[in-house]
């Protein structure tokens, strides 16, 4: 399938750095990296206890490259999960249309971009369709 464009990819941290970092590495080894435009929106902390954790996850992503480019939302105030999903992902779809969303504790397939890609393409004027994810529930047993 023909990509029409890149969709946008935002991350959402808090204060997480493995996870973070996991994240963002599984984003790289994906063939449209190069061609995505990353937002990341950090969260600020919440508690004094949460000011160093938030300052390292910062910190690392400042120093992200492999992306085409890197716009950084640093919170002044803690939003919250939802608060900061939801006004994060209004301000994307708004100057672009679409997005694709993760948080700092997702690890996503090397062919992760290109599938969003290709469906939010293949849907895109499907009325029925409101959004397209990859999750899979983890299955232990194997189905006969």
């Amino acid at each position: 399938m023909i990509i029409n464009e890149i969709t946008s990819i935002v991350v959402f941290v808090y204060k997480r750095l493995w996870h973070t970092q996991q994240t963002i590495e599984s984003l790289l080894k994906n063939r449209l990296s190069g061609e995505s435009n990353l937002f990341i929106y950090s969260d600020a902390a919440k508690s004094d206890k949460s000011e160093n954790l938030v300052r390292e996850v910062r910190k690392y992503i400042k120093t992200i490259k492999g992306f085409k480019s890197i716009q950084i939302i640093e919170r002044e105030k803690n939003l919250g999960l939802a608060g900061s999903i939801v006004s994060g992902v209004n301000e994307i779809i708004d100057k672009y249309g679409k997005v694709i969303v993760l948080e700092d504790d997702m690890i996503v397939s090397p062919y992760f971009l290109q599938y969003m890609n290709d469906a939010l393409t293949f849907y895109e004027k499907e009325d029925e369709v409101i959004s397209i994810h990859a999750y899979v529930y983890p299955v232990k047993n194997k189905l006969p």
